[in-house]
Parts: C-alpha cells; sequence; structure tokens
C-alpha cells in the first residue's frame, strides 16, 4: 500500500517535454513520485493510505522562491516612497538592532516569528521550497521542521558599511553560521539546508568574502550574494576596487557554477557574459525592484545567453508578500514592457522560473521543480473552478495570468499534505500569527525608545 495516490486532475508537469496530461494520476510513496499516468489507471495498479479526487483541479510543482529575508515578514506593509539606502536605514536598521541585542543575549524569537510567518504565508500560496537569506539563527531551521517547508536558511555574513550597533559581531555571526551548518545542513531527509550569504560587495571586506568562499567550499555549500542591486552599490565597489561588482566577484574567485547571485539589475554585457561563463545563476526580484526602484534587470539579455534565473518575491518589506503567482504575472509583464516586445518572455518561460528553473538555480533539479518518477514529491493543486480562472484556454498562461495564490488548495512536501483546504496541518497557525503580533509591537516600542541615539541617525557617531 502507498502513501498517496491522487487522480483526475489536470498535471502540469514542468518536464523537458513540458508535458500537460489533462486527467492524470500521481503515485507517491514515502516522500517521492513513483508513478505517473492518464485516466486514473494506477488506481488499478495501486492501493493508497489516502487517495485525492482531483477533478476540476490543476497539479503543479510546487513554486521554489529563490530568494527573500524571512524575518521581513514582521515588516510588510510599513514602508513606502524609499529607495533602498533610505529603506534600509528607516525600516530595516530599528528591527535589526532589536533582533541583535535579542540575539546577544540569546533570544532568538524575531528571526524565529518572522520565519514561522514566513513559512505560513509561502505553503499557504503553493511555495514548497524558500531560500531565506537571514542573520544566523538555529531556530529559523526550527521553524522549517516545524512547519514541514523544504527551506535553505543563507547565512548572512557581514563586516562594513552596516552600523555596529545593528549588525552581529563577525565572530558570533561564524560562531552560529557553523553550528547551524552541523546541525541543520541536509537535516530532515535533505529538507532543509544552508548556504552561505556575505550579503553583498560592499557590505562585506574582500577578507570576508574570501573567508565565506572557504567556508563554503569546506562545507560544500552554495554562495549566494546580492549583485549590482543598486548605481549606488557600482558606484562604491567600482570607488573602492577599480571594478564593477560582477568583475571584482570574479577576479577574487567567488564566482562558479555554485553561486546564487540576487537582483542582477545594473550589468553590463561584460558582466553577463562572465556570469555565463562561470555558470553563475541569478534571482530574480522584479517586484522589490520596481518598489524601490532600483530598476529592471536585463533578465531577456540573460536568458538569451542561456544563463539559468529563478523568480522569486524577496522579503516582505520590500515587495510585500511572497505570492509567487504575483511574482510570476510581475515577470512576465515587466520584461514585455521594457522591451517593447510582447514576444520577449512567454508564460511557459515565466512558470519555469518559479518550477524547474528556480530548482537549477538552487542546484536541487534532480529532486524538485517539476513532476517526474524519482523525484522528491511537492506538489500544489489549484481549485480551478473558480471565476478568474474559467474558462481554461491555456492552462499554463492560465496560471500565469489569471491565478493567485488563493486559487491554491492543497500543498504537499515530500509526500505530506502541509496546507489543505484552507489549514495548515502542522502547526496551530492562529496561535503563530498572535505570538507573532506580540513580538513585533514589542519589539517596535523598544525601536522607537533607541532611535534618538541610533549610529545611523544624522547627527549621531
Amino acid at each position: 500500500m502507498i502513501d498517496l495516490l491522487i487522480n483526475n486532475g489536470k498535471i502540469v508537469t514542468m518536464d523537458n517535454n513540458k508535458t500537460i496530461i489533462e486527467s492524470g494520476s500521481i503515485a507517491i510513496n514515502e516522500g517521492k513520485i513513483i508513478a505517473i499516468d492518464k485516466n486514473n489507471a494506477l488506481s488499478k495498479e495501486y492501493k493508497a493510505k489516502l487517495t485525492i479526487d482531483a477533478k476540476n483541479k490543476i497539479i503543479i510543482p510546487g513554486f521554489i522562491n529563490t530568494h527573500t529575508h524571512l524575518y521581513q515578514n514582521l515588516l510588510k506593509g510599513i514602508s513606502d516612497s524609499l529607495t533602498l539606502v533610505d529603506w534600509i536605514k528607516d525600516v530595516l536598521y530599528p528591527l535589526s538592532h532589536i533582533a541583535r541585542e535579542d540575539t546577544l543575549a540569546g533570544n532568538y524569537d524575531i528571526g524565529y516569528y518572522g520565519a514561522l510567518m514566513a513559512f505560513l504565508e509561502a505553503l499557504r500560496s503553493g511555495t514548497t521550497c524558500i531560500v531565506g537569506m537571514d542573520t544566523p539563527n538555529p531556530f529559523i531551521c526550527k521553524a522549517a521542521k516545524e512547519v514541514g517547508i523544504r527551506a535553505i536558511h543563507s547565512l548572512v555574513m557581514v563586516d562594513e558599511w552596516i552600523p555596529k550597533d545593528v549588525m552581529l559581531p563577525l565572530e558570533k555571526q561564524i560562531e552560529l553560521s557553523k553550528e547551524i551548518i552541523g546541525k541543520w545542513h541536509n537535516a530532515e531527509n535533505g529538507k532543509i539546508k544552508c548556504m552561505i550569504a556575505p550579503t553583498t560587495p560592499f557590505c562585506c571586506s574582500k577578507e570576508l568574502l574570501l573567508k565565506c568562499k572557504g567556508i563554503a567550499e569546506d562545507n560544500n555549500l552554495w554562495l549566494n550574494i546580492h549583485v549590482s542591486e543598486t548605481e549606488y552599490e557600482v558606484k562604491l565597489i567600482k570607488d573602492k576596487y577599480g571594478k564593477r561588482p560582477v568583475e571584482f566577484l570574479n577576479d577574487i574567485g567567488l564566482l562558479s557554477p555554485k553561486f546564487l547571485a540576487v537582483h542582477c539589475v545594473h550589468l553590463n554585457d561584460e558582466e553577463i557574459k562572465i556570469l555565463k561563463s562561470k555558470d553563475v545563476k541569478v534571482s530574480h526580484n522584479p517586484e522589490s525592484n520596481m518598489k524601490l526602484a532600483s530598476g529592471i534587470a536585463p533578465i531577456i539579455k540573460m536568458l538569451n545567453l542561456g544563463i539559468t534565473v529563478g523568480l522569486a518575491t524577496d522579503g516582505s518589506a520590500s515587495n510585500d508578500n511572497l505570492d509567487m503567482f504575483e511574482a510570476m504575472r510581475t515577470a512576465a509583464f515587466l520584461h514585455k514592457l521594457s522591451t517593447n516586445n510582447p514576444k520577449a518572455i512567454s508564460a511557459q518561460k515565466v512558470l519555469e522560473m518559479a518550477t524547474i528553473d528556480a530548482a537549477k538555480a538552487i542546484g536541487l533539479e534532480n529532486e524538485i521543480g517539476s513532476i517526474e518518477v524519482g523525484k522528491k514529491a511537492d506538489i500544489v493543486i489549484i481549485n480551478a473552478k473558480r471565476p478568474s480562472l474559467q474558462p481554461i484556454h491555456d492552462v499554463v498562461q492560465t496560471l500565469v495570468y489569471c491565478a493567485n495564490g488563493a486559487n491554491v488548495e492543497t500543498t504537499i512536501i515530500d509526500g505530506k499534505i502541509i496546507f489543505d483546504k484552507g489549514k495548515i496541518i502542522t502547526v496551530d497557525e492562529e496561535k503563530i500569527i498572535e505570538k507573532a503580533n506580540e513580538i513585533t509591537l514589542n519589539a517596535m516600542e523598544r525601536a522607537k525608545e533607541y532611535l534618538p541615539k541610533a549610529s545611523w541617525i544624522k547627527g549621531n557617531s
């Protein structure tokens, strides 16, 4: 007897042949897809502990969000009309200072509840795997385990530009990172992993960048860095090193096939060629780049060169949600407009960027990103009998242009149902929301008290 059988669904597999099965079945056992067939043929072959009738439903691989900042789920809807640097100072620094003080005192609640809130939102909108670039916090991985999501804790390292009263001491960053890698990397049957994230070249000394490279190589981890998000960053690096960010990172030996570059908005053609030559992967965050007016990443040039691009939402303080459906729709419209070419990017390609290409962007394409026999059963079931999705003329275009997170009915990870018919199965969602609000309000009140003497406030040293 197998664990789970899904029948009668329209399956958008995202395999190499772009196979779509109009009415098919998926057999799942021990967390993996063991069979896929048409017209409920699997019902004759397998008996299951649980059978889902997916009639009038669309079945897709779970979305993979290649970049966010989990703690920012405590800051959504808090800012408007700010550029990146002002947004960092006015929105992120106050809470980050309080989180720093708490962490040094052994209290990890801000990161923990920020992660829980992010995971809950992600699961409800069809995301089964998420890359969270956050200050090292062992409770983030604990949150992922409790909720049941597939997560990568991308461990932030920083030693420059950011005020000392905001960032953890570097030795503490390294100590926590090594502790987390030792305990959590590849934990939960591989569902929880780590990356090393020297956050951005202008926030890290050359020495720290090279140290992060060493830690990543020693532990067989990927590097994950914000790259050329704004013109401001490009100028800082050029003034300091006489080179543009991608050129600088390449010259010191950081670029490789296990390098996930986030944003990549302000690249010239030569830098794009460098990314291609090193097989660097790119995380595209269109909504955040639009809200902060950072610019439009040259994604079409990257795709035309064959660079792997995964889609992402970025954090909820600069988006302000984790809905990958919205990220797909935005990406498609943005690049059609920016190129004045409606053929510049297709719905099919955007869906790939949220699934199989996103899996390639984090090195997990052999495990997730498509519905294929042998892969992990990370699957999302969408209720197609909604006015916004009917009639369906082309299922892929319907998913990209018409659907949203509210259409998700069931989220399955490693063959286990985590979200179903409006309810998170694994944790008490109401208690988490209540506690997260309490922690956030308390932290923001403490931040207000501190702000007059904060180092980044004009006039303070």
